[in-house]
């Protein structure tokens, strides 16, 4: 494969003698003044030179001296930090090294990160996989929705829906809303569903005490529940009091609820009938209560299509809806660069494995610390040598564990065209990110997923010892398990 990289202005970086004269005021200012210089803060004071302002993420590539701005953008943040632009504080923006025309890409190992003289930590990319931090350039904001979210959160009782498969950005994606929350005065409180013991969700009245619990114990509060806990009142009544007298009332500052792992409560009817219309009841109730109007939500799910609720008790059809896309073929080339990589790379890249964020990232991760062609790479992918076997392992173990998902997606994979599935079926391959839908009409989501799966499925034999069930039609697959090695 020859790849071409044509030589163009890509704006401008900050020199390393920008950068330091940058970090130097920064950190005389935090200690004249006492406090840190926060991001937001340097936005407002560069408002009062400039109305029109600068983007948050304009702010950061600067900082980050990846990714090339314009000179105005420069100008202004010196300006705002009180100092001058010299000459010699930045320079064009370009690739360390470029390929010439009909360069081989496996002709020529492209250097690391830690070749240009980069000072921030942030610009040297962390193995994928986790929240990406705040101020990482390798994150690829959708400005469109996290301008929409700040708007919605901003407002009483606003709403914000965060929906992705499994490691497609949702954390990263909510911990830039939180920051947000924080850079305005609010508090913020953080629930997350996957830390509740399995026996929580055995009672209703059990686990609303336990969620009212973790609230308390994020704001230093001692848990009163035996004192505002009413039996005649019953459990919601008992923990909305809760609720308004113990937590909101006393705080003088809007409160951001975030609600991770949402589909958790799915498998779980008598919990998820009952807590999902009561969130709507106070979403509906924080547009007038004047305690509860301090709240803003925040729902961070995989998919709705498992839960069964009448239009007007479900809250997955009222707020702000974030349904986080892929990345675009753009956008991947912006991240192909910051990997040191020829932006070629980006299309049979996407191809491969679509747009989604965490698989993308992991690739290029891999193709700009491994001296191996681009060809190999993607003949190797969906192989036990490919980068991406232990993602592929934990997909397939999920699977085995669930016969009827098993065959399920096996027929998605046996057939070209779109394939009905039952809800609850096609919400959990959907969760996985295994499948796109289109209704509950189920296709492969990548050409990853189609060539290992299609391939190790067909594999799959019934395990001859114990049944897991006493059901004699039940049938438990046994395959292998790869394990990866780096070259």
């Amino acid at each position: 494969m020859s790849l071409n990289s044509p030589k163009r202005n890509r704006g401008f970086i900050l020199s390393l003698q920008g950068w330091e004269k940058l970090q130097a005021r920064r950190n005389q200012i935090e200690k004249d003044t006492g406090h840190k210089l926060s991001q937001q803060a340097l936005i407002r004071q560069i408002q009062l030179i400039d109305a029109q302002g600068l983007h948050p993420i304009t702010l950061r590539k600067i900082m980050g001296r990846q990714v090339g701005v314009d000179e105005r953008s420069l100008r202004l943040v010196f300006q705002a930090m009180k100092l001058e632009l010299a000459p010699l504080d930045y320079k064009l923006a370009s690739l360390k090294e470029e390929i010439e025309p009909d360069q081989p890409i496996q002709a020529t190992p492209l250097p690391l990160a830690q070749s240009l003289p980069i000072a921030p930590a942030a610009t040297v990319p962390d193995f994928p996989g986790g929240t990406i931090p705040l101020e990482s350039p390798f994150y690829i904001e959708s400005e469109r929705q996290l301008t929409s979210a700040y708007q919605e959160i901003s407002r009483p009782g606003g709403l914000v829906r965060i929906k992705a498969p499994q490691k497609s950005g949702k954390s990263s994606f909510a911990l830039r809303l939180q920051h947000h929350a924080e850079t305005l005065g609010y508090k913020t409180l953080r629930v997350d569903f996957q830390q509740a013991d399995e026996e929580l969700f055995s009672s209703f009245d059990r686990f609303l005490r336990w969620f009212c619990t973790t609230l308390s114990y994020q704001l230093d509060l001692p848990s009163t529940i035996q004192e505002h806990w009413n039996e005649e009142a019953g459990s919601k009544v008992s923990c909305t009091i809760y609720l308004q007298k113990v937590l909101l009332k006393p705080l003088p500052s809007p409160v951001v609820l975030v609600l991770n792992e949402v589909n958790r409560l799915f498998e779980y009817p008598v919990i998820y009938q009952e807590f999902l219309p009561l969130l709507r009841s106070w979403y509906q109730e924080a547009k007038c209560h004047p305690v509860l109007q301090k709240l803003r939500f925040v729902l961070i799910y995989s998919t709705e299509i498992y839960v069964s609720l009448h239009l007007n008790q479900s809250p997955f059809n009222i707020g702000l809806p974030v349904e986080l896309r892929d990345l675009t073929l753009e956008e991947i080339q912006r991240l192909a660069i910051l990997y040191e990589l020829p932006e070629a790379v980006a299309l049979p890249l996407r191809d491969l494995v679509g747009g989604r964020s965490y698989l993308i990232q992991l690739g290029l991760y891999y193709l700009s610390h491994h001296a191996i062609s681009l060809e190999q790479f993607v003949d190797e992918a969906a192989t036990p040598s490919g980068i991406y076997v232990n993602h592929l392992n934990e997909c397939l173990a999920t699977l085995q564990q669930d016969p009827e998902l098993t065959e399920a997606f096996k027929q998605v994979l046996e057939n070209k065209n779109p394939v009905p599935l039952n809800p609850i079926v096609a919400y959990k391959l959907e969760r996985l990110g295994l499948i796109k839908l289109d209704g509950y009409n189920a296709m492969p989501s990548c050409k990853l997923y189609q060539q290992f799966f299609a391939a190790v499925l067909c594999q799959l034999a019934p395990f001859q010892g114990q049944k897991a069930s006493s059901d004699s039609s039940s049938t438990v697959y046994s395959a292998t398990v790869y394990q990866f090695h780096a070259k």
